[in-house]
């Protein structure tokens, strides 16, 4: 009955009723009966054909981005012209994956989070100094405790098609014994390929061409060279203490003092103080010292 009322291709369906058959021709063999188990149980998760409308208000991105970023005035146009073609497109079409480049604290991070509530997309997380080729592609599913790989994991948590993923610290991709995880990127982010990702743990097909990615990275120059050139590089740079004052004075105190159960009546800081912070004791280009 799941099976059947799964919202997915007719391909997807016929594999898994296959497994399903085999699982009942497994009765006696425990442990293939457990594989078969998980498998089907890992299918029937995927989201396949579930989609979340999109919001195409631009002018609710523009706000939400100047609510939850000071300054960065170039990224943020940027992002709403990325936006503004999806919006004329359809949210079809192949949009170039976002790299946003720059210091530690320089809010990379922040900013895919707020184009994920922006667009209002489910949000994920799905990569960070992966240096097995498998993390990404999935493991065969014969192997004892073999999982699918990060992509298909992501799209599970987030249960709709067209999350937006973000591949946080993509310059920090290892390369170790078990393969280049940094090749099969390539595939996920090609979107000549990624309508038809394989997954060595599904084997079906996950379409990808739905999903919104962005990567974020602190060093240009540690990134593979094919993976760079399907990526658009939108540089963050460091903030002056200008800027730094104001984001410190709209943003990060009233931050720390509720995380720390006190009331603005409990605590002020003054103007003179933050500024002799910024100046003295945190010398970095992004704000992540400061609000320590």
């Amino acid at each position: 009955e799941k099976i059947h009322s799964l919202n997915a291709d007719k391909e997807v369906k016929e594999q898994l009723l296959k497994e399903l058959s085999r699982y009942k021709g497994t009765m006696g063999n425990a442990a293939e009966a457990n594989v078969l188990r998980t498998y089907i149980d890992t299918m029937l998760e995927m989201p396949w054909n579930n989609t979340t409308e999109e919001n195409p208000d631009l002018q609710n991105a523009q706000d939400i981005l100047d609510r939850d970023h000071y300054g960065l005035k170039k990224v943020k146009d940027r992002i709403l012209e990325f936006l503004a073609v999806r919006v004329l497109t359809g949210a079809k079409g192949d949009s170039p994956i976002i790299c946003l480049i720059g210091p530690p604290g320089t809010g990379k991070t922040s900013i895919a989070k707020s184009v994920a509530e922006a667009l209002n997309k489910k949000y994920v997380i799905s990569l960070g100094g992966v240096d097995d080729e498998s993390e990404i592609r999935g493991h065969r599913k014969t192997y004892v405790g073999a999982m699918p790989g990060r992509i298909a994991t992501g799209l599970k948590q987030a249960g709709t098609n067209n999350p937006l993923m973000l591949f946080d610290e993509i310059d920090k991709l290892g390369r170790g014994v078990h393969g280049d995880p940094s090749s099969a990127l390539l595939e996920v982010m090609d979107s000549e390929q990624n309508y038809k990702f394989r997954d060595n743990y599904i084997e079906v097909p996950i379409d990808l061409s739905k999903v919104l990615f962005i990567a974020t990275a602190n060093d240009i120059n540690t990134i593979p060279g094919p993976l760079l050139d399907r990526m658009e590089i939108i540089p963050i740079e460091g903030y002056t203490e200008n800027e730094k004052f104001h984001i410190a004075k709209d943003y990060l105190v009233g931050k720390q003092v509720e995380r720390n159960g006190l009331t603005p009546q409990q605590i002020v800081f003054s103007d003179k103080s933050l500024e002799k912070i910024i100046h003295n004791y945190t010398r970095e280009a992004g704000v992540r010292n400061l609000e320590r």
